[in-house]
This record gives C-alpha cells, structure tokens and sequence, in this order.
C-alpha cells in the first residue's frame, strides 16, 4: 500500500489498482493521482470547504474526462448531490450513504460511520477570547474562507469510512471526530464493530490528552495522524501542535502499534 498525503485531510491509499482518495482537497491534487488505480473512490467525510471545496472543479478538469467512467463518488446524498449537480458523473457512479450503510465496489468494501467533529475553538474562556480575536484582525481571510463555505453543504453528516480489501486489509478513516469532546459509546461502538489494522484521524493541540484514551480503544497495528487545520491556524496566527512529537510520545506510550505522521504536501509512505 502507498499512502499519498495532499494536506489539510486529503489522503489517498493505492492498494490492488484501487485508489481510495479522502478529502482530496486544494492545490496539490493532480489529476496525475488518477493513473495510480484502476477503479477510484472517492470518499468525502462532510461538506466543509477544506474536504469538498475543490472535487467539483477536480473532476470537471479536461485531464480527468477518460478516466470518469473508473471514478466513483462516496459521501452523503447531501454532499453528493452538490458535488454532481450538473452530472459529470454517471448516477452508477454516485453512491450516497448513511451511518453503517455499507457498499462494495470493484471487491472492496466501504462502510460509513457518523462522528461529530473536533470543536473549533480553544476550551478555556481566555483562549477562545485570543483565538476570536486572531481570526477577527484578519478580516480578509476570514471573508474568503467564509464565502467559500457559502455554497457548500455545511450541514451535511459527518462521516468516517471503514475499508476492507478483498486481500482482508482493513482501514479505518475517523477524520475529525477523534477529539477531547468524542462520545466513549461512539468509540467503543466503531471499535467493536469496525475494528481496523490501519487508523487516520486528524489532531489538534487542545485534544492531545484525549486522543491516547481513543487509540487504545480504537487497537490498531498502525496509526497516521495529521493536523486537519494547519494552513489556517498559520494564516491567524493560532498555536499548533508538532505532530512528529507526538508521533514520538504516542510511540513511547503504546510501543505494540505505529505510529506515523503525515505532515507535508506530497508526502508517500509505503506500507507492507
């Protein structure tokens, strides 16, 4: 398996002429990505610019027109029904989904999950105070980011996605619902009945005491982590976490699994 990390959440995994892209998302995703698989998914976790803002333009690119028949859309029917509104794909190749709704295509198996997202702003009252403040002395990103999101369905489900590959590879994409505000009964449930070798999530510096107690019971061999909003919090100036550090202390504190950090553009990992 090679895992291709695009930034923000976009990640594709190449495994048996498949390519699973999640979150495809801005500038770094070529349509080069398309010749690494046969067969194509597409899976987007929820209607937020930064996940479905640039699939439309993505897929209505003339380089992508030979390979649309191979490609294929997973998401809510709300996120779906925006993304192919004017039908660049064929309705066989849309496939909308709920929670543990589950579909198999070209052999491999996708099933969806709900989670609730990671909370935007800081716990404390003096942080959220320091992190409004940031975002309001910067009024022309906050303006270009907010209409963005204008057309977009923002309320659309947020969804993870489980993966099993007819070799019996197992993957599981939990995006931003691993987080210090996560419900233990949504864990334990997804832990039970879509357990994965392989688990991508993102992270962010209030949650870091909170995600070890997820990783545990989530118990996959392998874990890649990454920092959803980055370019963002660059823009307004807003703390980060070093994600290879807590590659390291995550690494320390269960020595069974792996853990890895997707932290650049164009970033590739092979994997056994």
């Amino acid at each position: 398996m090679q895992i291709h990390y695009f930034g923000w959440s976009g990640i594709a995994l190449q495994h048996d002429n498949t390519l699973i892209g999640f979150d495809l998302f801005g500038d770094a995703v070529s349509w080069d990505i398309l010749k690494h698989g046969q067969t194509v998914l597409l899976c987007l976790t929820h209607g937020h610019p930064e996940h479905a803002g640039s699939i439309q333009a993505f897929l209505e690119a003339p380089e992508v027109r030979a390979y649309l028949t191979n490609i294929h859309l997973i998401s809510s029917s709300e996120v779906i029904n925006h993304i192919n509104r004017y039908g660049i794909l064929a309705p066989e190749n849309t496939h909308p989904v709920r929670d543990r709704e589950s579909i198999v295509i070209a052999g491999v198996k996708i099933t969806a999950f709900t989670w609730v997202h990671m909370p935007l702003l800081p716990p404390n009252f003096r942080e959220k105070l320091e992190y409004i403040f940031q975002v309001i002395i910067h009024p022309i990103d906050l303006i270009r980011i907010g209409t963005s999101a204008l057309s977009l369905p923002m309320n659309a489900p947020q969804l993870g996605f489980h993966i099993t590959y007819p070799d019996g590879k197992t993957v599981l994409n939990y995006s931003e619902g691993v987080h210090r505000l996560t419900n233990p009964k949504e864990v334990e449930q997804v832990a039970k009945s879509l357990p994965a070798d392989i688990i991508f999530f993102a992270v962010e510096p209030d949650d870091v005491e909170a995600i070890p107690r997820w990783v545990e019971m989530l118990s996959p061999k392998d874990v890649y982590i990454y920092e959803a909003h980055r370019p963002w919090r660059d823009t307004f100036h807003l703390p980060f976490i070093d994600v290879d550090k807590y590659k390291h202390d995550l690494s320390e504190r269960f020595q069974r699994m792996t853990f890895s950090a997707l932290t650049k553009e164009g970033q590739v990992i092979v994997k056994d």
